[in-house]
């Protein structure tokens, strides 16, 4: 066990804030990152890990890294944005490995949090490995690639299953450079994404947000779409089809260049 201390950090809205699927809260968090179990408590100014994983590890996944007061200085645009960084003071986004992320946001194409949860929860009982009791890896790609798709009923995926599977083969048989996209630009990488079945605009822009650190990346899902009409409708004037690359166009010019992270808190907003 050891403590790492932080500055604007709260690990409870990081983790309750939708960005990932995986993480489970009793008297502390328990998640799986690069197949290590993590128990992690916020102590004050201090963040409580017991795990394998290093110091430098932790800081990396949380991004305890980023200038968050810069951040927050960039994106303060205007009284509501100020409000829900005072409210939500210290959400981070999260450096997440790019095929989990990739796999989660595949499944959740129009689904609800709890049922993307439990659909990767049973995919990771059925084809991960048991770190610790009752608690699993993320399936690799070479691993999913052997899998049929009569066993995947099992997960729940519905007709996401198919697309999890391709892609699975296409990443193992090095098909698709998945990460490789890390050192293309934005509009690249997201050009790269969208080639796979089942990634569109919005789950291409969470895996460059969430796995990629490309925090000009501003997903837009209904939950976002009905927020920025409520706050800032009056700059969305163009054809209905493209509102939504409207709003995330807009919200890079108006948000700036970490806008990935306005991005995150007004999605906790509209969760509350």
């Amino acid at each position: 066990m050891y403590r790492i201390r932080t500055k604007d950090f709260n690990l409870d809205h990081t983790l309750s804030c939708g960005q990932v699927f995986r993480w489970e809260k009793n008297d502390h968090w328990t998640g799986i990152v690069n197949g290590a179990v993590i128990h992690a408590k916020q102590d004050r100014d201090e963040l409580v890990i017991e795990s394998s994983l290093t110091k430098d590890t932790i800081i990396d996944y949380f991004r305890l890294d980023d200038d968050i007061g810069k951040i927050y200085a960039s994106i303060n645009c205007d009284e509501k944005i100020e409000s829900l960084i005072n409210k939500y003071r210290g959400l981070h986004l999260i450096r997440q490995d790019p095929w989990e992320c990739l796999v989660s946001y595949i499944c959740s194409s129009n689904n609800t949090i709890r049922n993307i949860s439990n659909s990767i929860r049973r995919m990771c009982e059925c084809f991960g490995n048991e770190i610790e009791k009752g608690i699993y890896s993320f399936p690799s790609p070479q691993v999913l690639a052997t899998v049929e798709l009569c066993e995947m009923s099992q997960c729940r995926l519905g007709f996401r299953s198919p697309r999890v599977l391709k892609i699975a083969n296409m990443v193992a048989n090095s098909q698709f450079d998945l990460y490789g996209i890390k050192g293309l630009s934005y509009k690249e990488g997201r050009q790269e994404l969208v080639k796979i079945e089942g990634v569109g605009n919005k789950i291409a822009d969470c895996v460059l947000l969430f796995a990629f650190g490309k925090l000009e990346s501003f997903p837009v899902d209904t939950h976002i779409e009905q927020i920025m009409e409520r706050y800032y409708g009056f700059n969305f004037k163009g054809a209905k089809s493209k509102k939504r690359d409207e709003i995330a166009d807009f919200a890079r010019g108006y948000f700036g260049e970490f806008c990935g992270y306005a991005q995150e808190y007004l999605y906790m907003e509209d969760m509350g």
